[in-house]
């Protein structure tokens, strides 16, 4: 019994300078923050174990990450920082000058382009496609660039492919090409050059 009298009476002198406190410094203070004031001085009266809705909710544990927030958001706003860091902003610049829809195509995916692998392809995600204005084709089975040294050519069953990659498939298995998407099988002379207009 002692205790708990020796505990209220620290208890009272507690409130009593905070009290004191809150006279002096907050009675100034902006009227739309008064219903705030009032609700945390009320918090005095009431221990952490409440039951009472209104003041059970100021009392909850998940208040403290929203403190730590809140005080990370007001630092970065005092000393002009940024949220992100300087890596994950330069990142992302990069690989918007990258993106493209095939990038999140999983049978369209390049291995060579940095927005495709699975890291930065999830960095990348908010980021808007880059705004190509000339289309770059590349070989699905070598990676190449396909141009007027590589011009496309195209298969019976409608997949396009670099003509080096298809000779050399040719070359290496006596004149058969093996499609890499589909393992269909055509000879050399089937397939056919591509103009694009």
């Amino acid at each position: 019994m002692s205790q708990r009298v020796a505990s209220f009476s620290s208890m009272t002198v507690v409130s009593l300078i905070v009290c004191r406190y809150a006279r002096k410094h907050l009675s100034s203070a902006d009227s739309s923050l008064l219903g705030e004031v009032q609700s945390a001085m009320c918090l005095l009266a009431f221990s952490p174990d409440t039951e009472c809705p209104p003041y059970k909710k100021l009392f909850d544990p998940v208040r403290w990450d929203d403190l730590v927030r809140q005080f990370r958001q007001d630092n970065f706003a005092l000393h002009q920082l940024n949220g992100q860091s300087l890596l994950s902003v330069t990142l992302q610049a990069g690989l918007s000058a990258l993106k493209t829809s095939q990038c999140y195509q999983e049978e369209q995916q390049n291995i060579d382009c940095p927005v495709c692998v699975k890291p930065l392809n999830h960095l990348a995600r908010p980021l808007p496609f880059a705004p190509f204005t000339q289309s770059r084709l590349i070989c699905h089975a070598s990676n190449t660039r396909m141009n007027e040294h590589n011009p496309p050519m195209v298969l019976p069953n409608g997949y396009v492919y670099g003509r080096d990659a298809l000779f050399a498939m040719a070359a290496s298995s006596n004149g058969v090409i093996t499609c890499p998407r589909t393992k269909e099988r055509f000879q050399r002379k089937d397939a056919e050059k591509v103009y694009i207009m």
